[in-house]
């Protein structure tokens, strides 16, 4: 399979080998709020890349958005890192938030646009580690 990323501002694409495998998910969860890094005017029905303040998230664990709307101008719909992709078994770094406008009008820095379900996991079975293949 490909895996297709961003590095140094450019889209690449990398053969890997990788397996499914097998997680559980805790029933205990944190709460990690989505603040605008950024102020951007948006049109209703526009989806777009924002900035937002950077949220550390530790190695395996899950990240869900909330599904309750939390600002009145843009649902998040995704997060994502400054690098693109990256591993679940290493700690991550989210710098931008995806978004979708529901009105037109205004996101200012500050704001809060969202909130993660953060879930620890365990594997229930060894994961191969993805190999770059060349």
């Amino acid at each position: 399979m490909y895996v297709v990323s961003r590095q140094n501002g450019k889209v690449v694409s990398k053969k890997v080998r990788a397996s499914p495998y097998e997680f559980t998910i805790a029933t205990r969860a944190k709460w990690e709020m989505i603040i605008s890094d950024e102020d951007i005017e948006i049109h209703a029905g526009e989806y777009r890349k924002i900035r937002v303040q950077e949220i550390t998230l530790g190695p395996e664990t899950l990240v869900i958005p909330c599904a309750f709307t939390y600002h009145n101008v843009v649902s998040t719909v995704k997060v994502g890192l400054k690098e693109g992709t990256s591993v679940i078994e290493k700690p991550r770094h989210i710098h931008y938030a995806y978004v979708f406008a529901q009105e037109t009008g205004k996101v200012r820095e500050g704001e809060l646009i969202g909130v993660l379900n953060i879930f620890p996991i365990m594997f229930t079975r060894d994961a191969v580690e993805p190999v770059i293949l060349k």
